[in-house]
């Protein structure tokens, strides 16, 4: 992987943690929420695709996978929804993040897609995984013991499992039509052409979004959470940060040989998170969480080598 995907995933990590955190602290983690988060997200990748000029040139063959990107990237959604209203954000968001590095190794692997991965960088991945995993294991209310953590996996195991799907899902089918895009407009900015397909994708998303808001609401659920959080700052913000997170990343999907390096080295922000919150939060850090915390470096080490 080179300095310059390396470059723009690290630029999109603390993006990335800070809507995740903004999506779990409004207390309104709903189809509503991410609607309004997505019509944001649209909303800020549209000047980018305005200049690009490319909107309206975009071919059939890239839409379809803006389409099932966005379908993904809805699931994904879902998934934290479920998740972040039966179990902390401490211990969905490593779990979230663990599972897409094994699925993703797996899917490119048994399809063939991208360059093959070395053995030294199959072992950093499944280090990685690991060591997620072991992350969300150290997190829960003081004293609690490791049964009561995996309860509360438990408690939102089905959000977790659909969220990692969904990841799985948009970050394979957008490295192919991000690659798909940008050998059809070679000459125009990497940067211009990622936030086009962005923001036609974002177009795809937040339609299937507001969709799920009509159903809540002829249903009857969800009643008068969309009015709340219409004048919250939390899905504004949210969908912002999330905007240039995923542009970067989709940037960095250029310069990748396996896009099972880019799902390996988002992990960088749990290490990244939890030296800033024993820094400046002065955060208690457990010997459990300093060998996740190893493990993760180790495994990207090893993807690095």
């Amino acid at each position: 992987m080179s300095v310059i995907a390396f470059a723009f995933i690290f630029a999109s990590l603390l993006l990335h943690s800070l809507w995740h955190f903004l999506c779990k602290s409004s207390g309104k983690s709903s189809a509503a929420f991410f609607a309004l988060f997505s019509s944001t997200l649209f909303c800020t990748m549209l000047p980018v695709a305005v200049i690009s000029g490319l909107p309206g040139h975009i071919p059939a063959s890239v839409l379809k996978y803006a389409f099932l990107g966005a379908f993904s990237g809805v699931l994904c959604d879902i998934g934290l929804i479920f998740a972040y209203r039966y179990s902390d954000i401490s211990l969905v968001y490593p779990m979230a993040r663990a599972l897409p590095v094994f699925l993703t190794l797996v899917v490119t692997s048994v399809f063939g897609w991208g360059k093959p991965l070395t053995a030294c960088a199959a072992a950093g991945m499944m280090t990685i995984f690991i060591g997620c995993v072991c992350m969300a294991l150290t997190d829960g209310a003081a004293g609690s013991t490791l049964r009561q953590k995996m309860l509360h996996i438990r408690n939102g195991l089905a959000g977790i499992l659909i969220a990692a799907a969904g990841t799985t899902g948009y970050t394979v089918v957008d490295s192919f039509g991000i690659h798909e895009i940008t050998a059809l407009f070679p000459e125009h900015n990497k940067m211009l052409v990622a936030g086009a397909y962005s923001c036609v994708r974002e177009l795809f998303a937040m339609t299937m979004l507001w969709c799920c808001v009509l159903f809540c609401h002829c249903r009857r659920m969800e009643r008068g959470v969309l009015k709340k959080l219409l004048v919250a700052p939390h899905p504004y913000l949210a969908g912002f940060f999330a905007a240039l997170a995923y542009w970067l990343i989709l940037v960095a999907m250029n310069y990748v040989t396996n896009v099972s390096f880019v799902q390996a080295f988002r992990q960088l922000s749990l290490p990244l998170s939890a030296l800033l919150g024993y820094l400046i939060l002065k955060e208690k850090v457990t010997p459990f969480r300093w060998l996740a915390l190893l493990l993760i470096m180790a495994g990207l080490m090893l993807c690095i080598l």
